[in-house]
């Protein structure tokens, strides 16, 4: 209180002596503590008193405020709180005379300590509140009256002049922006007083002498950060076509096809926002990319896979991608067909070269019958049909004149024609009548017609419901004590078509994707026991240690006996066969080894094992290659041999002998065959695993093939697969990103980038852990200036955010790791998510679909608890709160390393890289990257600030970094924020 009255009597004797600016500000010096702020002792608050007794204010006192300010005296938020504070709005001139220092003055407000900070966001919410005040008191004025003063109208003038400085202030408006998460209430005022001036002025009609004002106020009363300004980075080059659906797609196909609709509409949905695709253009990339995979598949089980694909899972993909964008209270649209996906066929009828080659490959004018299935699903409607087919139909006829018949027809025709066996098939399993179900099941491997059914299976949903009912019909098989007659050989029959299908299903897509981890079914429970997969080894010793010694004596004696042959009866049930088989393998492998037995009797053995069932062939393989893992290269050769009797065909007499054995042997030879090569490749096998060039070379080939088609083949996805399981993530990301490096033009980057982005979902997790981690890292300290510079460094930087924001948004319990050997997702997790989605996409898009096996079928185990559904109406991933490993440890490394690249003085590659990724993050994956910008270090913004001399840096990109909604984080961005405007006036000074 002794300073506040020697700073009172101070005023008195400046004013009534008529001080100068200059004498005023030597003698408060001499008041003032040194080193202590006048506003300690409230020097602002009690000039503002003096200056403002009368009906006018003082413009001597107003000077000496202002000569406080600039000397640092006060703060300028103290002063704009004090004006703030200022309630005789009915005194014209003082308010004038307010309006017209704050115009003197608004242009330098900034902060220069840390207790500065605190209190300037709530200050300018205040002084915009005031503002809002004085405009609405004169407005309504005016609305009564019908006129004003010429003294009000000035004093309007000068409101208007202050607002529009404000509003041209990015760091007002950065302040008002983090003032408004703190100070609610005050804000709550302004918005109320927005729209009463905004009544008002429709009311009065009352025109303003600045036109752009009502727009500002608006600003203010809804002051959001799209309002700050952002150095945008992610300015993409314009392409006439996408080179990353394709890619991203046929990689998300090949690792798991079974993949809920849900997941594909969530992934391309993250492409959009990352691309900025219109409906329009996101349909027709998706249909293209179809057309193109399909026009370069040559293999007969991608080519159902990818036609599948095409029928039953893209027409779901479309209709749930534009339900989701479907604008509350707009317009419904057609029922009958969808607007953009019209538009986007359109765009595909101009690609008459993808069109031509695809009506050639499937004997048929392929626009027209893909549409005409639509139709049904009213993604299309007839007159639309009509219209497109009309406009192949001469190059369709013309086509077929030249291949005169000679092309044979394509699987793609036939794979929608499995839809109606794949029900039948279905529903058959549901009967309890064997006969029946061993007549339909031995029907499927004729032909490629497996391989269809299991097509349309995995792609439309029903996977798991197919192999559930498999497993129950495997169960049901059982013999019966007693049973005897054609009724036991057919229960027999169905057993091992039965095993040998879900043995094959399990070959192609892991155990992990169809079975349960916890279920108790035999077969089940043999294939984690007992089967050999690849990446999963089992060790032999433990599978013998299932068999049961009296089994095993009893089983290698009737194997051994000629008679064996004839097929007499055993006690030993079926799956008591196939679990101590390896008992009696074992056996005969040691006595053969000891001489003890000749090649001949060991053959006689096989042969009775492969007549009885073959899928006792498949648990001996099974067990012969988990032993061939367990011994020497040179004991290799007898369980080859082994092997190799059980491939040897049968003569027509013992094919004749069993029902259906030519069907079941056709199922049985391409599983020895998938288990044999696994563990002992032969040296001649072309496959796309083997290979005695180095790994780099493989990669550099493969690579050659992608640049040249401009897309990502389906053999190459195999190839590059097959590279990450040799090389592992590190050296594969490593690989594509030097390929990355070596482009020279932009388009050339942004194309490559693209792609190198969707092989990197190979492993999304393990791929961004290394990129993170051991690539980034290295690269920019060792080659920064070489060939890590503009604009490399920034596609770079775009490839490293768009991996972190993938891998960010893939859901919980995701594990993606070819890798590992874990090509799959939780199977609760997915249950959970598939659970939740089903309700968004049916409030969406209703009840009534006619095509929803993609979400209703949950007979194979799908029921699990409801999760609370996303935050965001139109989207299928919901952001989680915090981050899983490896990500969380990844980010966290990267950033401590950007904290050295910023740790010094001077600008270099290292410190742009740094900026670029961070304003890549934030540009890209706005609200989503939360997660990601709470592990940033604290001073890495400050010290990036310091070290970067360019105006780069702006006001939008520091408020986006932080969680206003937390005391913490808004205290964080203002004093990154008032950093940033003193480096901004100083910067301005050197230059004035």
């Amino acid at each position: 209180m002794k300073e506040n009255n020697k700073i009172l009597q101070l005023i008195y004797v400046a004013w009534r002596e008529r001080w100068s600016d200059s004498q005023w500000g030597i003698n408060i010096k001499k008041v003032l503590p040194r080193g202590v702020s006048g506003d300690v002792y409230n020097l602002a608050d009690c000039l503002m008193q003096q200056a403002l007794i009368g009906s006018t204010a003082n413009p001597l006192v107003l000077n000496y405020l202002k000569h406080s300010l600039c000397a640092h005296l006060v703060s300028h938020a103290a002063v704009l709180r004090c004006i703030a504070r200022y309630d005789k709005l009915e005194r014209v001139y003082c308010i004038t005379s307010l309006l017209e220092f704050l115009v003197s003055i608004v242009d330098g407000v900034t902060c220069r300590i840390k207790s500065e900070e605190a209190v300037l966001p709530g200050a300018v919410v205040q002084l915009i509140y005031w503002l809002l005040q004085i405009f609405a008191r004169t407005v309504q004025h005016y609305e009564l009256y019908g006129e004003i003063s010429a003294e009000q109208s000035y004093m309007l003038d000068q409101t208007c002049v202050v607002i529009d400085r404000i509003s041209q202030h990015q760091f007002m408006l950065s302040m008002l922006y983090v003032g408004s998460r703190e100070e609610f209430e005050c804000h709550g005022k302004i918005r109320d007083k927005y729209a009463a001036i905004k009544g008002s002025l429709t009311n009065s009609n009352f025109t303003l002498s600045s036109p752009g004002v009502e727009q500002q106020l608006q600003q203010f009363a809804y002051i959001d950060v799209s309002h700050l300004d952002l150095q945008k980075l992610n300015v993409l080059p314009a392409e006439k076509i996408s080179y990353c659906i394709q890619p991203l797609l046929a990689v998300e196909v090949l690792l798991i096809p079974c993949k809920e609709t849900s997941y594909y509409v969530a992934e391309l949905q993250m492409l959009q926002r990352l691309k900025r695709y219109t409906n329009t253009r996101l349909f027709y990339e998706i249909i293209r990319a179809g057309f193109l995979t399909l026009s370069n598949v040559a293999d007969t089980s991608p080519d159902t896979m990818w036609g599948a694909f095409m029928f039953f899972k893209m027409p779901h993909i479309i209709k749930q991608l534009h339900a989701l964008q479907r604008v509350p209270g707009e317009q419904p649209p057609p029922s009958d067909y969808i607007p953009e996906l019209v538009e986007a066929l359109e765009l595909l009828i101009q690609d008459n070269l993808l069109l031509d080659f695809m009506d050639i490959k499937c004997s048929c004018n392929m626009i027209e019958f893909l549409l005409n299935d639509w139709t049904k699903q009213q993604l299309v409607n007839d007159v639309h049909v009509k219209k497109f087919a009309s406009q192949r139909e001469a190059a369709s006829l013309l086509l077929k004149k030249c291949d005169n018949g000679q092309q044979t027809p394509s699987n793609i025709i036939f794979i929608k024609r499995a839809e109606v066996p794949l029900s039948g098939v279905l529903k058959t399993l549901c009967t309890n009548k064997v006969q029946d179900m061993v007549n339909v099941l031995c029907q499927v491997p004729v032909g490629n017609s497996f391989e269809l059914i299991l097509s349309v299976a995995t792609v439309d949903g029903r996977l798991k419901t197919f192999v559930s009912r498999l497993i129950q019909c495997n169960e049901n098989s059982k013999p019966v004590p007693a049973e005897l007659g054609k009724l036991c050989v057919t229960r027999s029959t169905l057993f091992d078509v039965s095993f040998l299908m879900l043995t094959s299903i399990v070959q192609t897509y892991g155990s992990d994707v169809v079975l349960s981890d916890r279920g108790d079914s035999f077969f089940e429970k043999w294939v984690r026991e007992c089967m050999v997969e690849r990446n999963k080894l089992k060790n032999p010793r433990q599978i013998l240690a299932l068999c049961d010694d009296s089994m095993v004596d009893e089983l290698l004696l009737s194997l051994s006996k000629p008679e064996a042959a004839q097929l007499k009866p055993c006690s030993l049930s079926w799956q008591e066969t196939c679990l101590n088989l390896p008992g009696v393998l074992h056996h005969v492998l040691i006595a053969w080894e000891q001489e003890t037995l000749s090649s001949a009797d060991v053959k006689n053995i096989l042969d009775n094992i492969k007549r009885r069932l073959f899928s006792f062939s498949v648990c001996a393989t099974s067990f012969l290659c988990a032993y061939m893992y367990s011994v020497r290269e040179t004991e290799l050769l007898k369980p080859l041999n082994m092997i190799q009797q059980f491939l040897a065909p049968l003569t027509s007499e013992e094919l004749s002998s069993q029902e259906y054995a030519k069907e079941r042997l056709a199922l049985s030879y391409p599983i020895i065959r998938k288990m044999q090569h696994d563990v002992h490749p032969a040296p001649s096998t072309k496959s796309r695993l083997i290979s005695h060039s180095p790994l780099i070379e493989q990669f550099r080939e493969v690579w050659k093939t992608v640049a040249e088609a401009g897309h990502l083949p389906v053999r190459a996805v195999q190839t590059l697969e097959s590279l990450l399981l040799a090389g592992g993530a590190a050296w594969l990301t490593t690989q594509l990103v030097e390929q990355l490096l070596t482009c020279k033009y932009i388009r050339d980057m942004s194309k490559t980038m693209d792609i190198v982005f969707a092989v990197m979902h190979l492993d999304i997790e393990k791929g961004t852990e290394a990129l993170l981690q051991y690539v980034v890292p290295p690269l920019m300290l060792r080659r920064q200036g070489e060939d890590i510079n503009e604009p490399q460094s920034l596609v770079l930087a775009r490839l490293c955010v768009y991996c972190v924001i993938s891998c960010l948004e893939t859901r919980s319990g995701v594990a993606s790791s070819s890798f590992s050997g874990l090509k799959k997702r939780s199977r609760s997790n997915d249950e959970e998510d598939q659970a939740t989605n089903v309700a968004k996409v049916r409030k969406v898009i209703g009840d009534g679909s006619e095509n929803s096996n993609d979400f209703t079928d949950n007979a194979g185990g799908l029921a699990g608890p409801r999760l609370a559904s996303p935050s965001s109406s139109t989207e299928l991933r919901a952001t989680p709160q915090t981050l899983k490993e490896p990500l969380q440890s990844s980010i966290q490394h990267i950033f401590s390393v950007f904290l050295q690249f910023v740790s010094g003085d001077e600008l270099s590659p290292k410190a742009v890289f740094v900026y670029q990724f961070i304003s890549l993050l934030v540009e890209c994956g706005g609200e989503r990257v939360a997660p990601v910008l709470r592990l940033l270090p604290a001073n890495l913004v400050q010290q990036l600030l310091k070290v970067l001399p360019t105006e780069d840096i702006r006001v939008g990109l520091i408020s986006r970094l932080y969680d206003l909604h937390v005391q913490g984080g808004r205290q964080a961005a203002v004093a990154d924020l008032c950093l940033w405007r003193n480096m901004q006036m100083a910067r301005h000074s050197i230059h004035l």
